[in-house]
């Protein structure tokens, strides 16, 4: 098992690509700690985990809320006593035309894609820095690299996580800490169903669409890098070209 003795905290994991990775974190032994803002998802993520021999703990968090993120990482350390991956999955992405879309959208998405990471980096990191090791994956998106009509707030939120996560990196790798993102390409989840339902998407390609569980080897990737490896400040994609 790559994770034995590991404790992950994985954000957004109630579905979609966070489920799959949290669940796999917990297969490769893994103390998994789930975060959402949905309770009954976290629990059904929870019992799977448990059913398969995992360990497992679900906390509801709404990731605009500082004090909610630092309730999570508390209810962690209380349980597990460390912190040594923390996957920062949970995002929006409300689609529109620039000039249609709304203040309230844009705050929206920029608290719960950008805030909601600067919350859990800024709770997590002291912690790794005493342990003097520590392995942020945040999940990106091609849109964040090039952006896409009809997709303004998403985009803008996505270029913003990565630069933040370079900084973050370059700012901790002193203290045994690596920061990477992992861009996944389209998958299907629940937030990308209008995409991949619309048969004009990707007219004249290949199915671009990745299920979850497509994603968890290059997620596994990354969270079993060693600290002192170098790799950090790193963007690693596995999307295929021309695709967002």
């Amino acid at each position: 098992m790559q994770l034995t003795n590991k404790v992950a905290i994985v954000t957004g994991a109630g579905r979609g690509i966070g489920r799959a990775i949290a669940i796999a974190y917990a297969a490769e032994g893994a103390s998994v700690v789930i975060a959402a803002r949905s309770e009954d998802q976290l629990n059904e993520v929870a019992d799977v985990i448990s059913a398969s021999g995992g360990n497992v703990l679900a906390v509801p968090t709404d990731l605009r809320d500082r004090p909610d993120v630092e309730n999570l990482v508390e209810k962690t350390m209380d349980q597990y006593e460390r912190i040594d991956i923390l996957v920062n999955n949970a995002g929006i992405n409300p689609r529109g035309l620039f000039l249609d879309t709304t203040d309230e959208e844009w705050d929206e998405v920029w608290k719960i894609n950008v805030l909601g990471v600067v919350h859990c980096c800024r709770a997590v990191l002291p912690i790794m820095q005493q342990q003097k090791s520590g392995n942020i994956v945040n999940i990106g998106s091609g849109l964040g690299m090039v952006g896409h009509a009809n997709l303004s707030i998403y985009s803008a939120s996505k270029a913003a996580l990565h630069g933040l996560t370079q900084a973050i990196a370059e700012e901790v790798w002193q203290d045994g800490i690596i920061a990477n993102v992992l861009i996944p390409g389209p998958v299907k989840t629940q937030l990308s169903k209008p995409a991949w339902e619309s048969t004009d998407t990707f007219r004249g390609q290949s199915d671009p669409w990745k299920e979850p569980e497509q994603v968890v080897p290059s997620a596994l990737f990354l969270a079993t890098q060693p600290t002192d490896s170098g790799m950090t400040g790193q963007i690693l994609s596995i999307m295929r070209r021309n695709s967002p």
